[in-house]
């Protein structure tokens, strides 16, 4: 194809690109003697009745998307069919763009949050222009958004997608397994065949959360995979994948990519105000959708000496420990320190005492030691040696721990997530079956204070220990009833006790039977 002239006057230089829908090549057009783009619709190749009205109704809708005129959209220059060679497949003439796909940026990994905000601010100039048209774009992702050497956004397809559909009617699908869109990055509603303004919003979320983490926020094998994820699964924050992402930017893209449209953003203009406030480095104004307000996100930091003002109806929980602070605000560690010294001091008396007592003994009952009587004194002591140095180790690690880290506890919508160090672990309330606070249990017997236990519905615990969020000491064993030590809470306010105690109450209704584990 690439020697062929479509239209007479488009000669087909370079192939660009390939997808589900056509190709895409750099052209010549003869006529105008300039460089163009020219897409070719294969999708719609092919005779009979069905094929002709399909084409039909492809250059009716071009035609409208051709007149959106804004710049940060692609400029359509002509449409056309073409010859019987190409099965009459239709094709769409472009402007030529230099600079290189945001899809090929992603891959090489997250993008400033700047320039995330920046290029998300002209995407949503550019929906805002399609939606004053009566045209939605179905299909953003990174592979319809160019980024030109200038730095700036245009965006590719607009109602391509809904165009190329060989199976829609005027107003809905008629075929049962034809998805409009792209299944990685598509809204629920439009999953169920009833796309809107928002659902594009929803999507451009999608493309948020993958430009400031380098990865999107549902992961699956195949098409029935993602829209299963986008339909059920909450989407975690990006700042539980990019720990460096502000809470700010997690309110905003969990929020365009709530299930519900009437809680997302209502307008692309409103995300795009949005997009400008934090690129400037301010917060966002709150999205007004006329609906009760979105849950907050489950990443909003505090430090660990204060909690963010709660109002009438309790929000999401955050705490956090920089890891600066004196151990003694979990652990009784003086009196920890005195007892090991203590008992080091005790255990080695009493050892040298059993081994000077038996050969005292011996000597004055004037009995020959045998060979296998001194054997038998020499593994008793050291079987009791080995039990001291291993209570010994335990203690020790107690009064002297080693590596204190950072941690966090955040509950919101989505569950009860953890960081402690590098490790991240997270407790989704569909999985959470009960949930109490009670006093930390350790091996060795320390004044802690208290501790968030969750029992999960999923496989159980491996081992009989586990290490949460906040505790820098040895493992702690598994509470009675399978309960998982998740997180050691260390001092509290009452401002901070009465805002976990709401975020609990909330977002983890039914579950925090204390009774029920024999607290």
């Amino acid at each position: 194809m690439g020697e062929r002239v479509l239209g007479g006057r488009y000669q087909l230089t370079r192939q660009l690109g390939e997808g589900g829908m056509g190709e895409v090549w750099e052209a010549h057009d003869t006529v105008l003697t300039r460089p163009v783009a020219v897409k070719v619709i294969g999708l719609l190749a092919g005779g009979g009745s069905r094929g002709d009205m399909a084409r039909a109704r492809f250059q009716r809708e071009a035609r409208i998307t051709a007149a959106l005129q804004h710049p940060n959209i692609v400029t359509v220059h002509d449409l056309g069919e073409a010859g019987a060679a190409e099965g009459h497949a239709p094709f769409l003439v472009m402007e030529l763009l230099r600079g290189e796909s945001l899809h090929a940026v992603v891959r090489r990994g997250p993008v400033p949050l700047r320039d995330a905000a920046r290029w998300g601010a002209e995407i949503c100039d550019a929906l805002t222009e399609a939606h004053r048209s009566k045209v939605l774009h179905r299909d953003i992702k990174p592979s319809n958004i160019q980024i030109t050497p200038a730095g700036t956004v245009k965006v590719l397809d607009f109602g391509i997608a809904r165009a190329a559909d060989p199976y829609a009617t005027e107003h809905r699908l008629t075929q049962t397994g034809f998805i409009v869109g792209t299944p990685p990055y598509m809204a629920p509603e439009q999953a169920r065949g009833t796309p809107e303004p928002r659902s594009d919003l929803y999507s451009l979320g999608c493309l948020l959360f993958e430009m400031i983490t380098g990865r999107l926020p549902f992961q699956a094998p195949d098409t029935m995979g993602y829209v299963t994820a986008h339909l059920t699964q909450p989407p975690p924050a990006p700042s539980s994948i990019r720990a460096t992402v502000p809470s700010a930017w997690d309110d905003l893209v969990l929020t365009l990519l709530c299930k519900d449209p009437a809680q997302r953003y209502p307008s692309a203009a409103d995300l795009a105000d949005a997009l400008r406030q934090l690129e400037q480095g301010m917060p966002p104004t709150p999205p007004r959708t006329g609906q009760p307000p979105a849950p907050p996100t489950l990443n909003q930091q505090t430090s660990a000496t204060r909690v963010e003002p709660t109002s009438e109806v309790p929000g999401p929980f955050a705490i956090s420990w920089t890891g600066k602070e004196p151990l003694s605000a979990y652990t009784n560690i003086r009196q920890t320190r005195l007892l090991v010294v203590g008992l080091t001091v005790a255990l080695a008396v009493a050892v040298t005492g059993v081994v000077i007592g038996a050969q005292h003994q011996l000597w004055r009952d004037g009995q020959n030691i045998t060979s296998s009587g001194w054997s038998s004194l020499l593994w008793s002591s050291l079987g009791f040696a080995v039990l001291v140095v291993i209570f010994l180790c335990e203690a020790a690690e107690a009064a002297f721990p080693r590596g204190k880290r950072s941690w966090s506890l955040q509950i919101g919508p989505p569950g009860i997530r953890t960081t402690h160090g590098p490790d991240r672990r997270e407790y989704v309330w569909d999985q959470v079956q009960m949930f109490a606070i009670q006093e930390v249990a350790s091996k060795v017997r320390v004044a802690a204070r208290a501790g968030l236990y969750v029992k999960c519905a999923q496989a159980g615990q491996r081992g009989k220990s586990v290490k949460p969020a906040g505790w820098p000491l040895r493992k702690l064993a598994i509470g009675r009833q399978g309960m998982i030590p998740v997180c050691v809470l260390g001092p509290m306010s009452d401002q901070q006790r009465d805002a976990l105690d709401g975020a609990l109450a909330r977002y983890g209704r039914g579950r925090g039977d204390v009774e029920a584990w024999g607290g």
